[in-house]
């Protein structure tokens, strides 16, 4: 083995407190600590790991606070790929009490079911409600999470002669959120913005009053138009 490596492993050893270096007759000499040390340093990671476990709540309210005194209230956050549409996704789980959708596509259309199906589980353990305007008159079982479909969902049907709804939009909270999937190319964005949101929500309540009701037909959530 080379003596560069050598050292180089020595130095890891010595950081770790595994090895200590001793000068002898022929000069520095490394040797293997006790075994004890071992437990030793099992110890100080395990109080380190308390101290920090205890001191987190007090770090997260600071930094909360940081976050409450940003001069801005707005923000635009863009997402690309995979990955950013299961971010954009799982955040509609921060919704407080009502998330609006103009739905193109149910979310295990494009994203994986396990993954979907964990965000519709975190809308029923939430308590969030659904209500989602599409332009399909009719679609089959989705989910297997049966209690959104009871008591968490609703859907209407928008004839898309009078509005065809090309992107699909999330509006929770102060957030509008919009993404397109088409050609496997995809681009997400969250505008964070209370006025937008505002907005938006009473656009979209006003179109939802004039919607016609779907019926829907199973608990996966299969509907029709009637």
């Amino acid at each position: 083995m080379g003596r560069t490596k050598v050292y180089r492993i020595l130095d890891t050893l010595r950081n770790l407190g595994l090895a200590e270096q001793q000068l002898a007759s022929r000069g520095l000499k490394f040797v293997a600590v006790h075994p004890s040390r071992f437990e030793q340093i099992a110890q100080e990671k395990m109080s380190r790991a308390k101290l920090l476990l205890e001191s987190a709540p007090e770090l997260t309210a600071q930094l909360q606070s940081l976050e409450a005194m940003r001069d801005s209230n707005s923000k635009v956050i863009y997402y690309e790929g995979l990955e950013g549409l299961k971010q954009v996704s799982y955040n509609t789980t921060r919704a407080d009490g009502l998330l609006r959708v103009f739905e193109m596509e149910r979310l295990s259309d494009f994203l994986p079911f396990d993954f979907a199906e964990d965000v519709r589980r975190q809308y029923v353990a939430r308590k969030i409600q659904t209500r989602d305007l599409t332009n399909k008159p009719s679609f089959s079982g989705f989910t297997d999470v049966a209690e959104l479909v009871k008591n968490f969902s609703e859907i209407r049907y928008l004839d898309p002669d009078k509005l065809k709804i090309s992107f699909e939009v999330l509006i929770y909270n102060d957030v509008y959120a919009t993404y397109s999937y088409k050609n496997n190319e995809i681009f997400c964005v969250e505008i964070h913005n209370p006025e937008l949101a505002t907005m938006q929500k009473q656009i979209f309540d006003f179109i939802w009053a004039g919607a016609e009701i779907m019926r829907v037909l199973d608990d996966r959530g299969a509907a029709e138009v009637g």
